[in-house]
């Protein structure tokens, strides 16, 4: 049967490979029988509660409007910027894809257009099935597949994920923190300068502490004993001076991506167009169902729903970013039918159809890994 596991899965294997880049070749042997899960009562009680808050406040909105005008809304959209809303999240894969071989280019690697694309993908594809949105397939699904077809070190593919998301939270604080100032633009000076001085600390943070984090080898000695700790329990520890060394190297390429500002200026960019297409394509939709939203309600709606999208809980945020998407355009003035037929056209196009053409793409990519010849001598790039 397609469902049935083999004795040694594909994940197991692929966790496997990737522990391999410390020095030491690693074997999942553990039962089920063996295996004692450790469960955080206090952060499942809130998340929990968390969700049935929302599908609560879900279904109190939902009791107050019909399904018929969420759906006569949807009937009567615009087909061709339907289409052209799609056409632009595509286009955001090709920035995405431009943007990482800003980051590669930083360690002298260098990837074709087509594999990035392709890889970046299926990347979504598992972001979409595991918890927690944009974030699921990263590292481990796409540093797996780029070492996989183009034979990277496993330092230098972290690093270059590292490095091309290193402005990601600054962009979206920031036009979650512009939103709120148009909004609030005539509230209290208080409030003003509360969100200024809340999105300066925060600008601080993603630009400075990266950067002192790598270039002072911070925690190198203890994530290298953690490391070989969990090595360790599963059944070889390895060579400690083999860990220390694929971690300083690690190190050292993470800060190659982000030591100068002119790297940063250049992936900065690119991850504010990235921004920008999102902002834009959520006003594609809104047109096509005719509405004209303000540029506040844009800049919050594109923005918080990530943030809360976040929190592991439901696969590719399921749930969170509809909840908070719908709380946020309703909250903001929009009716609750037009509100609801922007979120599920929406997250049809960033999660329905996303996650059918990345399944197909993981899959192409499955047959062409199996296929690739294994290489014994890797290199930190290629």
């Amino acid at each position: 049967m397609l469902w049935a596991l083999p004795k040694e899965s594909y994940v197991v294997r692929i966790f496997s490979r990737l522990l391999s880049k410390f020095g030491t070749a690693v074997k999942f042997g553990v039962s089920m029988s063996e295996y004692r899960p450790r469960i955080n009562l206090r952060k499942s009680v809130f998340v929990m509660a968390l969700v049935i808050v929302l599908m609560a406040v879900a279904g109190w909105l939902l009791a107050r409007e019909s399904f018929y005008q969420m759906f006569e809304a949807i009937k009567s959209a615009n087909h061709l910027l339907i289409a052209s809303a799609i056409a632009i999240y595509f286009l955001s894969v090709a920035v995405w894809a431009a943007r990482w071989q800003t980051a590669l280019s930083f360690i002298k690697c260098r990837i074709s257009l087509g594999t990035r694309y392709l890889i970046l993908c299926a990347t979504i594809f598992l972001n979409n099935i595991t918890p927690g949105v944009r974030v699921g397939g990263d590292p481990f699904g796409r540093l797996y597949m780029v070492h996989k077809l183009e034979n990277t070190s496993y330092s230098s593919g972290m690093a270059s994920l590292i490095g091309e998301r290193a402005l990601t939270p600054l962009i979206v604080i920031s036009f979650l923190m512009a939103g709120l100032l148009l909004q609030f633009e005539k509230g209290p000076l208080r409030l003003t300068l509360i969100l200024i001085a809340a999105w300066a600390l925060a600008a601080f943070g993603a630009v400075f502490i990266p950067r002192i984090f790598f270039r002072k080898r911070i925690a190198v000695k203890g994530i290298s004993s953690i490391t070989g700790r969990v090595l360790g329990w599963f059944g070889k520890r390895g060579e400690v001076q083999e860990i220390v060394d694929g971690i300083e190297a690690f190190y050292s390429d993470s800060y190659a991506t982000i030591d100068k500002w002119k790297k940063l200026l250049s992936i900065g960019s690119l991850t504010l167009l990235l921004g920008a297409l999102d902002v834009f394509r959520l006003y594609i939709i809104f047109l096509a169902l005719g509405y004209h939203p303000q540029l506040s309600t844009l800049l919050i709606a594109s923005s918080l729903p990530t943030i809360v999208g976040l929190i592991p809980f439901l696969p590719g945020g399921l749930l969170l970013v509809e909840g908070s998407l719908i709380s946020v355009l309703t909250a903001f003035g929009i009716p609750l039918n037009l509100a609801l037929a922007v979120t599920v056209i929406e997250r049809g196009i960033s999660f329905v159809l996303s996650t059918m053409v990345g399944a197909g793409v993981f899959s192409y990519l499955g047959v062409k890994m199996a296929a690739k010849p294994k290489v014994q001598t890797k290199q930190r790039c290629v």
